[in-house]
């Protein structure tokens, strides 16, 4: 069985292609969004088994808009008829961190079990997300132009949250969805898990519309989702992802380079992230991969 993969990109359009031809060679199909306020889109190469998102959405850091562009590709995949065997979430800066043949018999071996590999935790969450362990990114009703970190209005997202913690109010939607589940925002979902989740997703509209003001739905939605299905029993709470932080509680994980590559490669991680690579980069990158075979 082959698998699928979703891309969400941005930029870098040499290291997506570098990347979206690897894929493709090993004979899974590439199914590629790019951020609607991106010009890199007429710079990607497509193919019979790489093809462009045509429903392209404008993606806002920590806004609904980042789950509404990933449900734009994984409506194409569902609709394609095909049965994979994995879909995997990547963006645009992920890179694998096995060579294929490794990576291929790592995925039979989690098919066979049915492993939904996520990380997949309950709110509240014991490890971190704030001393309320996360319940107020859907407690809260947030006015999706305080979310952004790039808005100005940004500047009172914490003024504005601890008042509602404070005050230990809810949502009243909150009281009808919960429990809510957690994780990273990357993941790689057995095809019939997956097809199980846009299924619930689609069938539930006051849900998704729930989602839309709250912060960072992208790590709360396919959890919560999945755990709407039978697939959730099988979550691994381990979405097998390499990534450095520069310090704890930072917005984003730091760029990968050459001296990281050996402990990549080392780990038990499927893929990593993220790298900002220069052309011609990624593909060494590759080449070096498949030699550490």
């Amino acid at each position: 069985m082959h698998d699928a993969y979703i891309i969400l990109c941005h930029r870098n359009p040499w290291q997506v292609n570098e990347l979206a031809a690897y894929l493709a060679a090993g004979g899974h199909d590439v199914f590629i969004h790019v951020d609607k306020a991106s010009d890199i889109a007429d710079r990607i190469q497509t193919s019979e088994r790489i093809r462009l998102v045509p429903e392209r959405v404008t993606v806002t850091w920590a806004d609904w808009s980042v789950v509404e562009g990933t449900l734009a590709a994984v409506g194409h995949v569902v609709s394609s008829g095909k049965q994979y065997r994995y879909v995997h979430l990547l963006s645009g800066q992920c890179l694998p961190a096995k060579p294929r043949q490794v990576l291929d018999a790592a995925l039979d071996e989690a098919y066979a079990a049915q492993r939904q590999i996520i990380e997949y935790k309950r709110l509240p969450r014991r490890d971190s997300w704030g001393r309320d362990g996360g319940i107020h990114r859907v407690g809260t009703w947030f006015p999706r132009w305080i979310v952004s970190k790039y808005s100005p209005w940004h500047r009172w997202f914490w003024p504005y949250t601890n008042k509602w913690i404070r005050l230990k109010l809810r949502r009243p939607l909150y009281f009808v969805f919960r429990p809510f589940y957690s994780g990273a925002q990357w993941w790689s979902l057995t095809g019939e898990g997956l097809a199980a989740v846009a299924e619930y997703a689609a069938r539930h509209p006051l849900f998704r519309y729930f989602f839309h003001h709250t912060f960072c739905s992208d790590e709360l939605f396919f959890q919560t989702c999945l755990s709407r299905t039978p697939y959730g029993a099988s979550a691994t709470d381990d979405n097998q992802r390499y990534l450095k932080w520069p310090v704890n509680n930072s917005q984003s994980p730091m760029d990968l380079t050459e001296e990281h590559w050996r402990d990549i490669w080392g780990s038990d991680a499927l893929f990593a992230r993220k790298f900002n690579m220069q052309p011609g980069e990624t593909e060494r990158y590759l080449q070096k991969l498949e030699e550490n075979l």
